[in-house]
């Protein structure tokens, strides 16, 4: 039986540290400007505003969930700032680095790739901040597939707005920004292979290690 563990992602790396160190910084940069009595403002300045957008950058990092995924028997659960995913290891297909076709060869993406077996199982339990967030989330998908010459600038275009009624291959009928969602996972179907793509930066190892883990709890 595989152990549930989660994972800390490499996106909240660090964020404590930058906060303290610009809290830290700023009151010494100040006392610094003081002291040199108006000489090289320009540079005290600069170094103010380093420290509190190191500040702002470690704020950030903080406000990222604690853990991106949460891995048990049964399921994977996706977390989000605003909300998060759930799938049964059963309704996944595969799981693999997303690649792209370039030229006569495959370009590694810095993306995990999930290919699921009916959205009707997915698709119910997106909430629709969270829908809005993912679309807007996956339009590099879409950019970088135009870029590789994967699809025109017309289809880019028509893409980045999806259709708000889609049905399923089960036969179920969505609508809104649920619809909008599956259109977008069946064209990232097309494009890559997979319906879910889930930057690197939500990860706590490098691509292919965090695959085999995946791919792990898959074949248990």
């Amino acid at each position: 039986m595989q152990e549930a563990q989660h994972i800390e992602p490499i996106s909240r790396h660090n964020g404590l540290a930058l906060v303290l160190a610009g809290l830290v910084l700023m009151p010494l940069v100040l006392i610094l400007g003081y002291w040199l009595d108006g000489r090289a403002q320009l540079v005290i300045v600069f170094l103010f505003l380093a420290c509190m957008i190191m500040s702002v950058l470690g704020a950030l990092k903080l406000r990222e969930p604690r853990y991106s995924f949460s891995l048990s028997r049964e399921h994977l659960h996706f977390h989000h700032k605003i909300g998060g995913w759930s799938l049964h290891w059963t309704n996944i297909i595969r799981i693999d680095q997303a690649r792209l076709q370039s030229g006569l060869e495959l370009a590694e993406l810095p993306y995990i790739g999930i290919k699921i077996r009916d959205y009707d199982e997915f698709l119910p339990l997106m909430s629709p901040r969270l829908a809005v967030h993912l679309l807007t989330e996956q339009r590099p998908l879409l950019a970088m597939a135009l870029r590789h010459g994967a699809i025109s600038r017309h289809e880019l275009q028509e893409w980045l707005v999806e259709d708000d009624r889609y049905r399923s291959a089960g036969g179920q009928d969505y609508q809104g920004l649920t619809a909008m969602l599956g259109h977008r996972m069946s064209h990232l179907r097309d494009l890559y292979g997979y319906d879910l793509l889930i930057h690197e930066s939500s990860l706590d190892r490098e691509a292919s290690e965090f695959v085999t883990l995946l791919r792990s709890y898959l074949n248990a």
